[in-house]
């Protein structure tokens, strides 16, 4: 399968002014020195969608869509980077120049495309199953206790695994799939679970299946529910991870309620699978489900693509709090706002639309609280609310929520609120603010690998990505061995090792093309964020060195005062100290030379 060559890109790039392509699409109107529109990719009433004609490239402060001229037309004509490529190169009638992929990157490419097809024909042959087979009786009859009909198990194409050892996997063999492509699927599973070539069997079997796909609805992954009450293993089986299928990345049913999602700005969020179909065919349809697992950051980041708050409905036990607890940390870390729905004791989505209506479903989510006054008015027992000692106990139980708020104004507003709901000073509640804030810093102190750079790190890639004389001289320091196993530098170290040049749009162009998508979303947010101040990326570069290294001379002479009476372990802190202040000459060698040039 053949590639682009890097500098065929960059003369497309350079030959396609990203204001020209997008207003053949839909028209831009100037705004200053950018260039604004509703955004495509979400629906909304006010401009949130800037072109910026300097740098080349789009953002959207709506759902986070961003980057080069190819980027824009991957997203708006649905197509990969390669066909992107080649519809701005006819464009601009630029004959390309393609390159054969390397073997490893061709394997990759031919595995993925290999595990897509067997997904996809599973879910077929799954789905035959469920609607054709004797054997599924009582699958099918299960749907219909749970009010699903033939026509939305279609539509979600459920499927049937039989109670065979091995039914799957024999249906594979006779597709043309091999025993490797099985193992690497997940599909199966090895008596000998350390032995790729064991006897394998089948993941699933005598259960309801879930086709798992992406938020372009490739299937990618498979869900089982168990149909007996005696059957063996959890009420759900997942397929396990793959080089298709991360779960912290994915979120169930995103793929069809992506389009509602962003027209509401809002994204319901749901324990289960059936809870989740119930509520889109009665007609609630922005809704997804975490795929057996809590919400994490990557959830996060893919639903603010979309909307701009979550609704939270999780089981009212205690199990249910702490996740969604957990999840409103992960999405306020996302920038989005959170609500809690409550449902009714001992009803979930599914039993609550089906005996009550889906009207009253609806009614829950439009009376969801904001997190902070779901906590106060759930939690809050009457012994804590008749005193002032127990209001400033239960307090204490919510402030570290407030604390991780990341704006400032929100911070004090939510400040401010729950003051009022506790009858409490406001100057209580900030005191335990700064003291939790105060503690975390403490932590970081002490932590070898905790360092809070994040904002750090924005400033210094923007800084890079716009200034050619500053990533030139960041270059120029050993940045490899400063930031080695730094958390957080993956997309700095990425831009210093990469062939950009920031002054050349077309060399953006070809920098973004490198990128996976996540990636590519950040450094546009970047460029886009006018509050990152990239003047003082080089002040930041450095203190960042600075406490680096200082960090890690401090914990080395830490561990060695610990292993003074073991020879071998104080020799070996001794030499890896060593490296640390050659790391150190280096870096202030460097940094004397430059306020020298600076004189």
């Amino acid at each position: 399968m053949p590639r682009i060559a890097p500098e065929t890109i960059e003369q497309v790039a350079a030959a396609s002014d990203i204001i020209e392509i997008i207003n053949s699409y839909f028209p831009l109107k100037r705004a200053g020195t950018e260039h604004r529109a509703l955004c495509p990719f979400h629906q909304e009433k006010t401009p949130s969608f800037y072109v910026n004609p300097a740098k080349q490239s789009f953002y959207c402060f709506g759902c986070g869509a961003g980057g080069t001229v190819f980027q824009f037309i991957m997203q708006y004509e649905n197509v990969e980077f390669v066909e992107a490529v080649r519809r701005l190169a006819s464009r601009a009638s630029i004959a390309l120049v393609e390159q054969d992929l390397d073997l490893e990157d061709e394997s990759k490419q031919k595995k993925r495309k290999r595990l897509l097809r067997l997904h996809f024909e599973a879910a077929a042959w799954f789905h035959r199953n469920l609607l054709r087979t004797r054997a599924a009786e009582h699958a099918r009859e299960y749907l219909r206790t749970r009010g699903i009909n033939i026509e939305t198990a279609k539509k979600w194409q459920l499927g049937y695994a039989p109670n065979e050892w091995t039914a799957l996997t024999d249906w594979a063999r006779k597709s043309g799939f091999s025993h490797e492509e099985l193992v690497d699927s997940g599909l199966v599973k090895l008596r000998e679970e350390n032995d790729r070539n064991s006897i394998p069997y089948d993941r699933f079997r005598d259960r309801l299946i879930f086709p798992i796909s992406n938020d372009i609805g490739e299937v990618i992954a498979f869900s089982g529910r168990v149909l007996r009450v005696d059957s063996a293993g959890g009420k759900y089986v997942n397929s396990p991870e793959t080089a298709l299928f991360t779960k912290g990345s994915v979120l169930y049913g995103l793929d069809k309620a992506k389009r509602a999602i962003a027209k509401s700005q809002t994204a319901v969020i749901l324990e289960g699978q059936i809870d989740l179909i119930m509520a889109f065919e009665a007609g609630i349809q922005n809704v997804v489900a975490p795929q057996g697992t809590a919400l994490t950051e990557r959830h996060g980041n893919l639903l603010r693509r979309f909307a701009e708050q979550a609704i939270l409905f999780f089981d009212s036990d205690s199990a249910g709090q702490k996740a969604a607890e957990r999840a409103y940390q992960t999405l306020l870390s996302a920038g989005m706002q959170v609500r809690v729905g409550e449902l009714p004791p001992g009803d979930d989505p599914d039993s609550l639309i089906r005996f009550s209506g889906i009207d009253t479903f609806r009614s829950l989510i439009d009376k969801a609280d904001d997190f902070f006054e779901f906590q106060i008015r759930r939690n809050l027992n009457g012994t804590e609310s008749a005193t002032t000692a127990g209001r400033v106990a239960f307090a204490r139980k919510v402030i570290p929520f407030i604390t991780v708020i990341p704006d400032r104004v929100l911070q004090e507003a939510v400040l401010s609120r729950v003051a009022t709901r506790l009858t409490l000073p406001r100057e209580t509640l900030e005191g335990m603010v700064q003291r939790q804030r105060s503690a975390a810093k403490q932590s970081a102190a002490v932590s070898p690998s905790a360092v809070n750079v994040r904002h750090d790190f924005a400033v210094i890639c923007k800084a890079a990505l716009t200034d050619p004389l500053f990533l030139k001289k960041i270059r120029t320091y050993p940045w490899q061995r400063i930031l080695d196993g730094l958390e957080g530098s993956q997309l700095l170290r990425k831009i210093l090792a990469s062939e950009l040049e920031p002054d050349r749009p077309p060399s953006l162009a070809s920098f973004f093309s490198c990128l996976e998508e996540p990636e590519a979303a950040i450094v546009s947010r970047i460029l886009a964020n006018k509050e990152l101040n990239e003047a003082v990326g080089e002040e930041f570069w450095i203190n960042l060195c600075t406490a680096e290294i200082q960090r890690r001379k401090n914990w080395l002479l830490h561990i060695q005062r610990l292993a003074s009476d073991d020879i071998v372990a104080y020799e070996h802190t001794s030499s890896e100290i060593k490296e640390v202040l050659d790391l150190e000459t280096a870096f202030t060698d460097i940094l004397r030379l430059s306020c020298r040039q600076r004189v």
